[in-house]
């Protein structure tokens, strides 16, 4: 017997990721009406690089097809269809930052509309995003994917290169804006801890050449 933690694939994706939704009904889209399940195993193809293991983490994605769509009233449901795919590292890169993105958006939103009782959960937010970057997170990417070697071998990533980058620039707009967002809120205590994350925050759009 083997038991995975599985996370939920929402159907409606659309709403999820439409701005203005409010966050409650978000949140019911996230856990209601689920057909899909998902796990991933990451795994090292090849050489493994001690010095930067992006380049050769790869993820396996199973995803679980149930018969009828979850919550309901059975105990148990029966999985009609199991697929299952590899994502390269370049893939789980851009998943990655597409997924933090989206987390640093919300966190922005609550506290914008003051559904956030608590800035905590926005504050470490922004201080793992970008501890991560200027601790060389965001760098090792870089030193991965958009290195002339990588190109020439993988002329078909292309427009994966692209769409990391693009990522990358809007990971810093989108932390800009929440830093800015966060100044008007932290509590006095916690100034000493926004001043470095403002600090940190030049250093990492320094090495990303913006």
């Amino acid at each position: 017997l083997q038991i995975y933690a599985v996370t939920p694939i929402p159907e409606n994706q659309e709403v999820l990721q439409r701005d203005g939704i409010p966050d409650n009904i978000k949140s019911f889209y996230k856990v209601n009406h689920i057909w899909r399940f998902r796990y991933d195993r990451p795994f090292h193809k090849g050489t493994k690089d001690k010095e930067n293991e992006f380049k050769s983490l790869w993820v396996e994605r199973t995803t679980l097809i149930l018969v009828q769509s979850l919550p309901g009233i059975s105990r148990w449901f029966e999985v009609e269809k199991r697929e299952v795919v590899e994502m390269s590292p370049l893939e789980n890169a851009i998943e990655v930052l597409e997924n933090k993105n989206q987390q640093l958006r919300t966190l922005i939103s609550q506290c914008q509309t003051r559904q956030m009782q608590n800035i905590n959960p926005l504050t470490m937010c922004l201080n793992g995003v970008i501890d991560a970057a200027v601790n060389g997170g965001v760098a090792r990417y870089q030193e991965a994917f958009f290195v002339k070697e990588y190109i020439l071998n993988h002329p078909e990533d292309g427009d994966k290169i692209t769409r990391l980058r693009e990522l990358m620039l809007e990971q810093a707009q989108i932390l800009e804006f929440g830093l800015a967002v966060h100044e008007k809120v932290v509590p006095q205590d916690m100034r000493p801890l926004h001043k470095k994350l403002v600090d940190q925050f030049f250093v990492m759009k320094s090495s990303l050449g913006i």
